[in-house]
């Protein structure tokens, strides 16, 4: 049984949503017959690049097409392996697992070079080209500059920043855009409708919050929620796949705060870790609403953009006619940072602490946008007793403790020294070989340049390596590994080996340039 998204995958131009900017652009150019030699194709994931690219290899390719249409027929035998993905003459080319010179080399500049074998062009579809190494750019910079006749490229990227300006500047350019919430639920609702199943319209607009623009996305959840094998599929039914949020847990801390309950806020927290509640997720949550809140003072209608129940959204409307945007922002970006370091903390809940008793004492509180009481008024007024407010001076040094203790915590020198290391590395890697063994060769190439406060620094030769070492899972592993082996916690810095960037590339140019006769000027 195939997934949602490659069964009810467009087949034809006509049934692509919400990308009209570039459909009318590529249609035009089959139609006339001006086709480009190159395609990028830019935007998030999941919104059609792929799609696009293989409907345009099928229209140039079909062989029953006629000269001023554009749509390809489906019914041939060349649009039929296409859309099977078996066809000799359209090559996709997964540039994350084909990063290195050799590889575009071998796949694509000698492959480039013979004609089609029964189609009229040989059309190299190159998915996340950004993550191609800077001497397999340089390699390629020819071929799609000066491509034969028969040859076209079709270059997808989520990232565009990362593409050198050479190959953007010889392609044709195309930026596509997530996907609006009226074009998924349509899509959604009709997908529903051939699958014989009623989903109830609260479950596609959780489904369609959840995705994020991404239609592919959208469709993989429905698809779960399918498999769950119910003829009628409601709220209730999909707790497991969609987690709802608790948003008035979310609205009552953000309260506790803005009435300056440091010790409700502290022991809400505290709540939450108990009953197991996942706290950057419940950090994300109050970023959602504070960002509602915030968007709520300009007049926006936040209904349209949260997917929040209506006794929540009117009580975000009076929070907002009540706080200061300045402190609101300031909230934001404090939240952001605190919610990066939960994982690393060695207690969760400790920065999440941080951020609540910083923004729920006196002089960081939330206010009005009023000027400062003066202190005879302020020693008349009398504090509502609903307010449970730690004194000022205790709530100082709680402040305090909580700052020194993750800074202890976190920052503690490491004991073991460089030569120790060195010594186990060796049976570190074999070790995490066994269940990461992708890492092992990029383990043996680094190099174990020091160590000091700050953790183990380890230098790479290869900006690749480097990334693959720094993503999460990969990172934790190697640190739980020299926790086991030390029997004490050590932070992995990664680093980059500029100087040997730079010849390694200046050697992969200049093996390019003897290849064809030429050198380096």
């Amino acid at each position: 049984m195939s997934t949602l998204y490659r069964k009810y995958r467009p087949q034809k131009f006509g049934e692509i949503h919400d990308q009209e900017h570039i459909v009318q652009t590529i249609t035009n150019e089959i139609s006339t017959g001006k086709i480009a030699h190159a395609y990028l194709f830019t935007g998030p994931r999941g919104v059609g690049k792929t799609t696009i690219a293989r409907l345009l290899a099928k229209a140039l390719n079909c062989q029953n097409r006629q000269t001023d249409n554009f749509e390809p027929c489906n019914q041939c035998s060349s649009c039929q392996e296409i859309a099977a993905g078996r066809n000799i003459d359209v090559i996709e080319i997964d540039a994350a697992s084909n990063t290195g010179v050799d590889n575009v080399r071998e796949n694509i500049i000698d492959n480039a070079q013979f004609r089609p074998t029964k189609s009229k062009y040989k059309i190299f579809i190159i998915d996340e080209v950004h993550m191609l190494s800077g001497s397999a750019f340089n390699a390629l910079l020819k071929t799609i500059e000066e491509p034969p006749e028969h040859v076209l490229f079709i270059l997808a990227t989520t990232e565009l920043n990362k593409l050198p300006a050479t190959i953007v500047s010889r392609c044709q350019r195309f930026g596509f855009k997530k996907i609006t919430r009226e074009e998924m639920l349509k899509k959604l609702e009709k997908i529903c409708q051939q699958e014989k199943v009623k989903v109830s319209k609260e479950v596609l607009q959780k489904i369609i919050t959840k995705s994020e623009g991404g239609m592919r996305d959208a469709e993989s959840l429905l698809g779960q929620i399918l498999a769950l094998n119910l003829k009628s599929v409601d709220i209730a039914d999909v707790e497991v796949i969609l987690p709802t949020s608790d948003w008035s847990a979310v609205l009552n801390f953000i309260k506790n705060i803005h009435l300056k309950n440091t010790a409700l806020a502290l022991e809400q927290i505290n709540q939450l870790v108990e009953n197991g509640i996942n706290l950057e997720q419940f950090c994300l949550d109050t970023i959602e609403l504070l960002r509602g809140t915030l968007i709520a003072q300009s007049g926006y209608e936040i209904s349209e953009l949260l997917d929040i129940q209506t006794e929540i959204i009117k009580e975000i409307k009076k929070l907002s006619k009540e706080i200061n945007s300045a402190q609101l922002i300031a909230m934001i970006d404090g939240l952001l940072s605190r919610k990066r370091e939960i994982k690393q903390s060695p207690i969760a809940q400790l920065p999440l602490e941080l951020f609540a008793v910083q923004f729920s004492t006196k002089d960081n509180a939330i206010s009005k946008d009023t000027p400062p009481a003066s202190k005879s008024e302020d020693s008349t007024k009398k504090t509502p007793k609903t307010e449970k407010k730690l004194p000022a001076e205790e709530t100082k040094t709680l402040s305090q403790t909580i700052k020194t203790a993750i800074s202890e915590l976190t920052h503690k020198a490491p004991q073991s020294t460089l030569s120790d290391i060195q010594s186990q590395w060796t049976t570190l890697v074999n070790t995490i070989s066994t269940t990461a063994p992708s890492l092992t060769f990029i383990l043996k190439m680094c190099t174990l340049s020091t160590i000091d406060d700050s953790g183990l620094h380890l230098t790479f030769n290869f900006a690749i390596h480097k990334e693959k070492i720094e993503e999460i899972k990969n990172k934790k592993m190697i640190e739980d590994e020299l926790e086991k082996i030390f029997k004490e916690r050590i932070k992995i810095v990664c680093e980059l080996n500029e100087e040997a960037v730079k010849n390694y590339s200046d050697r992969e140019i200049g093996d390019l340039a003897a290849s064809f006769g030429g050198e380096i000027m």
